[in-house]
């Protein structure tokens, strides 16, 4: 009714320890349909934004081969959930841990990750640190841009840790 997201977390007590696991996840209601339609056409109309999965289809097939991979590797942890929005593609446990933009001119994807810049060494044209940019589904944490597999590959420690630090 809420137009929002919400979360079943069950929770479990061991001596100090509080556990929380997510137990289900649903989206928020759509929109009423005179709302709805007003926004369609609206996003529809010359000029409007390509969403996440248009650049995605849009992509050299070697980044999307990339993606795929990306996908793998954030999706293999049990309990992360994918969900994908207009600009982005969220991949969360109770909260977003990492979110993908697709670049396709610059043949780059961009992964924000939720780790605490201060913890993580970052390196030029690959890391950085992105607290205060105001950036889509993670407010403070690493930028990370993967354009190879090797990059992938370096990424793999900082997506574990994201994962696990949530």
């Amino acid at each position: 009714m809420i137009g929002r997201r919400i979360d079943l977390v069950g929770y479990r007590v061991f001596d100090d320890v509080l556990t929380l696991q997510l137990v289900a996840s649903v989206a928020g209601a759509a929109l009423p349909s005179r709302r709805r339609a007003q926004n369609a056409t609206r996003l529809s109309g010359p000029g409007s934004a390509k969403s996440v999965q248009q650049y995605l289809d849009e992509s050299p097939q070697g980044l999307q081969e990339l993606y795929a991979d990306l996908d793998e590797v954030l999706l293999s942890h049990s309990d992360v959930q994918k969900e994908t929005q207009l600009h982005y593609i969220a991949y969360r446990r109770i909260k977003n841990v990492a979110t993908v933009r697709v670049q396709p001119r610059n043949r780059v994807l961009v992964v924000n990750l939720k780790l605490d810049p201060d913890t993580v060494e970052t390196q030029d044209g690959f890391s950085r640190d992105i607290r205060g940019l105001g950036c889509l589904g993670i407010r403070d944490g690493v930028e990370v841009r993967i354009g190879s597999r090797e990059d992938l590959d370096r990424a793999g420690g900082l997506i574990r840790q994201s994962i696990g630090a949530s």
